[in-house]
């Protein structure tokens, strides 16, 4: 058994929808995971896959234990042969600060349907899941057994990725979904081998911190669940280092700055008596955010709206990135074939939230063009957002997903980073729309600037040739 063991008490809160399912469909194709009382939770085992993508290999596998592979499993078999070992790292499931109230407003639908050339449904290519609305409030808790307290750096970074907003969890993370940010982080230490409790705390010698080790008899006393337990101290020196593979070279990062240009149709349907027929999809408001009306949320794109905008319109420019060429693959993944082959997207689309304009509510009809009279059935009512603000934050993987054998080359950076550039222009000029209605002007977009990898790039009064060149060298890697 090792002698010491680390804890840590994470508070965090959700800042986009979270989709985690429990391969139930009862009330949509995937419904969200729930405990016994019908309160939704995120499983430790989820979290254990997230805080184990945050290491390199070699490391993951020393803390967290190997994978549990086939190989490793036939040859554990094996008289005098144990590959398998038990993690380091303990993780807890993560459960609602306040589950009080009426669960259900806390799970809303999401629905999905893929669309082809001429943005008309693919039969067959719809579905819809259960996701919990951003603003909720979670606590989870991390334990780390160790004998070195120099090895709690490894639950210190999981500690440091929350606090840093770097965990994701649950399904379509790379398309907005998941996203978290942390509120308060606290830590326990105690060392099982100080026997006397009348020893009380002690520093271990050589560590810079301050953490106060407390003793087997603190231990025995010890709640975990319990936030008033004086045996948690504030962690507001957590240390760093550079062992997340998110830091590792290959990464490259794009927020666009937006005003809309019209109104927005990325719908959800109702049939609700007296509510409009089309309204714009919403998500529950977060912290600062504000509306006409408590009762209206804050409307929102998707990014699997963005990221099917994006890559269709990549594929416009240049035929290489259409869907099923091997560079569109490499950059946007690939689903599963037959034989089993698939490829995770390395470009992630965030879900932008967008504030500071109007609701509209107004009548439509369709014209018979030879009589001018309306068609019958042809009357709807609809419900838009205009002239709002947003920002749309893309992250780019050039590292292959991970796969040595498959890394994005220098070449292939720069032709996607010509093609993105082109494509972020043709956003700011109205050629790429998002959404639905873009044929009568709806989902268009003006970029007020652009900041990739931390450099600003501003389009108001600049011709596009340069702001194209300069797009071009950021995202390939390039720019001073």
């Amino acid at each position: 058994m090792k002698r010491i063991k680390k804890y840590y008490r994470i508070q965090f809160q959700l800042t986009s929808p979270l989709a985690v399912g429990s391969g139930e469909n009862h009330l949509t194709d995937r419904d969200i995971v729930r405990d016994s009382r019908g309160i939704p939770y995120i499983p430790g085992t989820a979290l254990a896959g997230v805080y184990r993508s945050l290491f390199p290999k070699e490391i993951a596998e020393q803390y967290f234990g190997p994978e549990l592979t086939e190989e490793r499993i036939t040859q554990s078999s094996k008289a005098g042969k144990n590959l398998l070992t038990d993690s380091d790292v303990v993780t807890y499931d993560a459960c609602l600060e306040d589950p009080e109230g009426c669960v259900e407003k806390l799970v809303t639908k999401r629905d999905m349907v893929a669309l082809d050339a001429y943005k008309t449904a693919i039969p067959g290519a719809k579905s819809d899941f259960q996701v919990l609305e951003p603003g909720l409030t979670f606590v989870t808790y991390i334990e780390q057994n160790m004998d070195d307290l120099k090895q709690s750096r490894i639950v210190d970074q999981i500690a440091r990725a929350w606090m840093d907003g770097r965990i994701m969890i649950g399904a379509k993370t790379g398309r907005g979904y998941g996203r978290t940010r942390g509120i308060r982080a606290e830590a326990a230490i105690f060392d099982l081998s100080k026997r006397d409790p009348k020893d009380g705390a002690s520093t271990v010698s050589g560590e810079k911190q301050a953490d106060q080790v407390k003793t087997l008899g603190s231990w025995l006393a010890f709640d975990m669940y319990c936030p008033e337990d004086v045996n948690w101290s504030p962690a507001e020196d957590i240390k760093t280092g550079m062992l997340c593979s998110g830091e590792q070279a290959g990464m490259c990062s794009i927020s666009l700055e937006l005003r809309q240009q019209g109104g927005i149709a990325i719908r959800r349907y109702t049939t609700e008596v007296g509510a409009a027929d089309y309204i714009q999809l919403t998500t529950q408001r977060i912290a600062g955010e504000e509306g006409e009306d408590e009762k209206e949320g804050t409307p929102v794109i998707p990014g699997t709206s963005w990221a099917g905008a994006f890559r269709a319109q990549m594929g416009r420019l240049d035929p290489d990135f259409c869907k099923g060429q091997p560079i569109a693959e490499k950059f946007f993944g690939k689903e599963k074939n037959q034989d089993g082959d698939s490829r995770k997207s390395g470009i992630s689309f965030s879900e932008s939230r967008i504030t500071g304009g109007k609701w509209v509510l107004y009548t439509r009809n369709a014209i018979d063009r030879f009589t001018g009279a309306a068609v019958t059935g042809a009357l709807y009512t609809e419900k838009t957002y205009y002239n709002g603000e947003t920002t749309l934050e893309i992250a780019c993987d050039f590292r292959g997903n991970g796969e040595a054998a498959s890394g994005i080359r220098s070449d292939e950076r720069e032709k996607f980073a010509q093609v993105m550039a082109a494509a972020i222009l043709d956003l700011n000029s109205g050629y790429l729309a998002v959404g639905g209605l873009t044929a009568v002007g709806r989902g268009l977009f003006a970029v007020k600037k652009a900041v990739v990898d931390g450099k600003e790039i501003v389009f108001a009064g600049r011709p596009d040739g340069d702001i194209y060149q300069d797009l071009v060298k950021a995202i390939a890697g390039k720019g001073e």
